[in-house]
């Protein structure tokens, strides 16, 4: 039931009004164009606005809805993708300064959620679970190099949100998409990743006939000269937060060789 043309029709609306990083005002029109989506549909979108207190600048969290068979007290599956892009000007080193609208980074997830928010609201019957549809802002790291103290803010500023109001202990599961959009895309096994959860994608991936596009990466040879280099085989992102404030988090994301060899670097 998903139309990718109508995925890639607002991958297009968003990458039109340009970078996006946190803070700036293409952000802001991002967010006024997804909650327009989705009232369109007939939905009540909501924000969460909070401004950070270090960087002085206001993170734009988007949520919604899908009604299940208890929308009040019930269980909450999280699907959920950033919004915004990587910064790329005002940095001192001038290669790392260049127009960047995150087709993939940025603008791929985000679409996804839109259309996912369709089939959702269109579905019958409906979920026993409510579905929470959140558009991530300022998961990406405000330095040139990933600095942890200055990434993700966004979902840490959204799950403090959701323990003060005690919505996060029904938050059973989140689902997190990243990178999404490469052409005939694949996803990887992720170190930080909930195996149960894991596992449930990959039974649904071959039952669909889509097998070979999960967990071919990392390689069992990968994996194991990791493990004798004392590294964790996995990504730093958003689902990161969600486990340690306890919710069972997985990462579907596009990330070994996404780059061709030849563009590497």
């Amino acid at each position: 039931p998903v139309d990718g043309g109508r995925a890639m029709r607002h991958v297009q609306a968003l990458v039109e009004i340009g970078p996006r990083p946190f803070g700036s005002p293409n952000l802001a029109k991002a967010a006024d164009y997804v909650t327009a989506q989705l009232r369109e549909l007939g939905l009540e979108p909501k924000r969460h606005e909070v401004v950070h207190e270090k960087e002085q600048k206001t993170i734009r969290n988007l949520y919604v809805q899908i009604d299940g068979a208890d929308p009040k007290n019930g269980p909450i599956l999280m699907i959920a993708g950033h919004y915004d892009t990587k910064l790329t000007e005002g940095h001192a080193d001038a290669a790392h300064n260049f127009p960047f609208v995150g087709a993939i980074d940025g603008g791929g997830a985000p679409a996804v959620l839109l259309e996912l928010a369709r089939v959702l609201r269109e579905r019958e019957p409906r979920l026993a679970c409510n579905v929470w549809l959140y558009w991530i802002d300022a998961e990406e790291s405000i330095d040139w190099t990933w600095n942890d103290e200055r990434a993700l803010l966004g979902s840490k500023a959204f799950c403090r949100f959701l323990a003060d109001q005690k919505i996060l202990r029904r938050v059973k599961a989140f689902v997190l998409l990243d990178l999404i959009g490469s052409k005939n895309m694949k996803i990887d096994r992720d170190g930080n990743s909930d195996t149960k959860l894991l596992s449930i994608f990959e039974e649904a991936a071959k039952a669909m006939g889509e097998g070979d596009r999960l967990f071919e990466f990392p390689t069992q040879r990968e994996l194991d000269e990791a493990r004798r280099a004392g590294i964790n085989w996995g990504t730093k992102d958003d689902h990161e937060t969600f486990r340690n404030f306890g919710v069972p988090s997985v990462l579907l994301i596009d990330f070994a060789r996404r780059i061709p060899p030849h563009l590497q670097g």
